[in-house]
């Protein structure tokens, strides 16, 4: 593991011209920073060759052989539209989907096969109105938006999309769910859809997430647990 080598951690005067400079960091102290930023940090995953560091917004590049601290810089995301090959992730977002309020333990992950819940991933890709788009770091697919016309909490009509988005924890609040959206809305108008809609739990904050972009409040229902829903569209 990278923390039980942290005292290798070095980097390079490059490095540290790098790491000032995309971070805009003002401390006299790059190395010790990247060490209590590793000693700290929200999720490490080894790639390849090198270790890739998530913390507060940053990911923080190591070479896994050496321990160099190779660059760091800000959480974007990149968005791009999503192909066959991500089919089989959208069962760990399906279940990053769920809403679980402050003080709820959380589901199993079985959960996701209940008839209600995998109608939203289950044959993905091979019905009008399957469409959806993917956020990736490193290579890492850390979120997913997408959309279908099925029978399910958030259904309008034949001829409008429900849209569902998920990202991993350790990448909510970095901007890049509102990118996903956007790119979404994009591809469904390329398509010819003119609205989506989508359900979403009233006491759950994603609620003026939506509004932000777009959403309106259609009418309110009540889901699986007898939880109180709001039912949103949006004219794209």
């Amino acid at each position: 593991m990278l923390t039980d080598n942290i005292d290798k951690i070095h980097t390079t005067d490059m490095g540290v011209m790098r790491i000032k400079r995309n971070l805009c960091l003002t401390t006299g102290d790059v190395v010790s920073w990247c060490k209590n930023a590793i000693a700290n940090a929200d999720l490490t995953v080894r790639q390849g060759k090198n270790w890739y560091v998530y913390t507060d917004g940053f990911v923080i590049t190591v070479n896994a052989r050496s321990f160099t601290v190779i660059t760091a810089h800000k959480i974007k995301g990149n968005v791009r539209v999503m192909t066959d090959n991500d089919y089989e992730c959208l069962k760990e977002f399906l279940y990053q989907a769920i809403f679980i309020p402050k003080g709820i333990e959380p589901p199993k992950r079985e959960i996701i096969f209940e008839k209600e819940i995998y109608i939203y991933i289950d044959g993905f890709g091979k019905q009008a109105g399957d469409l959806g788009v993917v956020a990736e770091q490193n290579g890492q697919t850390v979120g997913a938006a997408w959309t279908r016309i099925i029978p399910a909490y958030g259904h309008i009509d034949d001829r409008t999309p429900e849209l569902a988005i998920s990202l991993l924890p350790e990448f909510r609040g970095l901007g890049i769910g509102t990118r996903l959206m956007k790119r979404l809305f994009d591809v469904l108008k390329e398509n010819g859809y003119k609205q989506t809609s989508l359900s979403v739990q009233k006491n759950n904050p994603a609620t003026r997430f939506y509004e932000r972009l777009g959403y309106e409040l259609v009418t309110e229902s009540l889901d699986r647990a007898n939880g109180e829903d709001y039912l949103m569209i949006k004219k794209l």
